[in-house]
């Protein structure tokens, strides 16, 4: 071995100890940020308390982030980080699509910054072209919903991971004096039923608790499964279309999604079977969001070698 070798294979040893070391760094920097805003949602005594540590939370992973509590029909302002808004800010449900379904479904929506899905407001005052919306629910209410926004990626499971121990410590103050809840008062989830349960289920909401649905009877263990598996399905449409816009265009234009979008609907649908499909009276909730999101209710657009629901 040359000297010159030697001395490359010892750099090439210190850069992968010191990226190791920097790795390590940085796991446990954002593990003692992640604890320290459990801490504090824990310990909030009020409404206030607890917005602020939400949205300083979520500031650690997106530019500009709000949080508004839901008030009847109304999205009303609790504070934001990163964008200029009024203090008094708020906007009707009916005037934003993105939050309306947020607040129906308790799904995380990932959306276009634009006027008719996220209010006039917010599309004026955020530079950034998507955002993701995420519920926080006291109970089966969905009380309060995050906005975030940004230039780049969003950390949307660190965002989920706040709204969480959001949700949870809510649960906690259920039957505490009204001034430490949040947003207290009726919103319950939003059901529709699907037509008849026969052949290929509709592209509605599909009901997770009403008597008439088909996985009524579920344990809610098995309840809780199908969210999240309808939540990934959301997610993985609303992501499709952001990051392939061209490619979405193309494929509805020829009737032929699957051609122009394969890869990234083998690989949602190779995770979807994996993750959900063993679980008793699995919807295809990825199919039906295919369907809606991308194919505009027409799945003729998915195109001829489409594989089809896998239910």
């Amino acid at each position: 071995m040359n000297s010159l070798e030697g001395a490359w294979q010892a750099v090439a040893q210190a850069f992968d100890t010191a990226q190791s070391k920097a790795g390590s760094v940085a796991r446990a920097g954002i593990t003692n940020e992640l604890n320290q805003i459990a801490r504090r949602l824990k310990q909030y005594k009020t409404e206030q308390d607890w917005s602020d540590a939400v949205l300083d939370g979520a500031a650690r992973f997106a530019h500009q982030v709000a949080l508004f509590a839901i008030v009847g029909t109304q999205c009303t302002l609790r504070g934001a980080r990163g964008v200029e808004l009024p203090g008094e800010a708020s906007f009707a449900l009916s005037d934003a699509t993105a939050f309306e379904s947020v607040s129906s479904s308790g799904d995380t929506i990932i959306t276009l910054c634009a006027p008719k899905e996220v209010s006039s407001l917010l599309a004026s005052s955020v530079p950034a072209t998507c955002a993701c919306l995420i519920p926080i629910s006291n109970g089966i209410r969905v009380v309060a919903i995050l906005f975030s926004a940004g230039q780049g990626p969003l950390d949307t499971n660190a965002l989920e991971l706040i709204a969480n121990i959001g949700s949870s410590v809510l649960e906690r103050h259920s039957h505490a004096p009204i001034h430490v809840q949040i947003a207290p008062g009726a919103n319950p989830l939003q059901t529709d039923f699907p037509n008849g349960g026969q052949g290929r289920v509709s592209v509605a909401k599909i009901p997770l608790g009403d008597s008439g649905s088909p996985i009524a009877s579920l344990p809610d263990s098995q309840k809780l499964v199908h969210l999240q598996a309808r939540r990934f399905a959301r997610v993985k449409a609303a992501e499709i279309q952001l990051y392939r816009p061209e490619a979405c265009h193309a494929g509805r234009e020829n009737k032929d999604l699957f051609l122009y979008l394969k890869r990234e609907i083998e690989s949602a649908r190779d995770t979807f079977r994996n993750q959900f499909m063993s679980v008793s009276g699995m919807v295809d909730y990825l199919h039906l969001e295919l369907v809606h999101q991308l194919a505009n209710n027409d799945e003729v657009l998915l195109g001829s070698d489409y594989p089809g629901q896998m239910v």
